[in-house]
């Protein structure tokens, strides 16, 4: 059985449109795994049913109108909602209101660096266009840091599935996903702790009348 070919097969049915309807999904749905899902995409485009930049360009064009929506609605409803909404989709997704907190005050703090990082971390990249609308980023650094991070995104994935089923023909997108979905996992629990241990290191290097 395998549940992300059976979800192309339908993609396919729609070609362009269908491309275009899973990107914007993906901003709506968190039970829709994005990376397996593009994965299942660049094992599709190996069958013929669409072409790597078709692929990648129309999924980010879907993913960031998704992205926009979210920024503008947080905008037009004013701080105060929006953050309580901002608290109930972090509950949804499982992120805690200190993380939404730390991510609030990193946003604000490098605004610039961390629209596109945003987009490139699990889960985080889903409530990231809420963050930037809270904090009124400039919306200028918001469209432009959130299609190169979805065009990474989306492009690192897609290229993965395609090279995945040239390299092992039997592979299915599911069990491929899983595989990705350890990776991904192991991958920012690295990285989680090396920013760990370089913070806590500048804190002990740091001169001592910085750190109160």
């Amino acid at each position: 059985m395998d549940p992300l070919g059976s979800l192309i097969d339908w993609i396919a049915t729609y070609g362009v449109f269908g491309l275009f309807a899973i990107g914007l999904a993906e901003r709506f749905i968190p039970a829709l795994p994005s990376y397996g899902v593009l994965i299942a995409i660049g094992i599709a485009a190996v069958e013929g049913a669409w072409s790597i930049p078709v692929a990648i360009i129309v999924t980010t064009i879907g993913s960031f109108c998704g992205a926009l929506a979210l920024y503008l609605l947080v905008r037009a409803l004013g701080q105060n909602r929006s953050i309580r909404l901002l608290y109930r989709i972090g509950r949804f997704l499982g992120l805690s209101s200190a993380r939404i907190d730390k991510t609030l005050a990193s946003f604000r703090a490098r605004e610039r660096t961390l629209i596109f990082i945003s987009q490139l971390i699990p889960t985080v990249r889903l409530i990231a266009p809420v963050v930037a609308g809270l904090i009124h980023a400039d919306f200028r650094r918001f469209a432009s840091g959130t299609v190169v991070g979805i065009t990474f995104w989306n492009g690192l994935f897609i290229a993965a599935g395609y090279i995945a089923v040239l390299l092992a023909p039997g592979m299915t997108a599911s069990t491929l996903a899983i595989k990705m979905l350890v990776f991904l996992l192991v991958t920012e629990a690295l990285l989680a702790l090396t920013w760990r241990v370089a913070a806590r290191y500048r804190w002990r290097t740091a001169p001592r009348e910085s750190r109160s």
